[in-house]
């Protein structure tokens, strides 16, 4: 069974720049979510968007999590891919051209 991890509400300086640079998205509860840093061994000093209603008394709260970086790390893993395409497609072409040779000796 899944377990939240405990975290910290508090945001450094560094992750408030982040926070300003990237536009605040809105908690699935309609309210705008809360910049905070997890404070787990996993994740230390990570930052992510959460239910800005998390962990306030008596207030009925979504499941929002989102990690800053999510975005960043995904547009990485893209262009990565998109370069082994790229490299694939040319190793392609030349087996073509190859294939297209031998086609013409025999």
């Amino acid at each position: 069974m899944y377990e939240p991890e405990k975290v910290s509400s508090s945001a450094s300086s560094s992750e408030l720049t982040i926070h300003s640079l990237i536009k605040n998205p809105m908690c699935t509860c309609g309210s705008p979510a809360s910049l905070r840093t997890s404070n787990t061994p996993r994740n230390p000093g990570r930052a992510f968007f959460g239910c800005s209603k998390y962990n306030k008394k008596g207030l009925p709260h979504c499941d929002y999590f989102k990690w800053v970086d999510s975005d960043q790390a995904s547009e990485n893993e893209l262009m990565n891919i998109f370069g082994e395409m790229c490299r694939k497609e040319e190793e392609l072409r030349k087996v073509q051209v190859e294939l297209r040779k031998f086609e013409e000796e025999v």
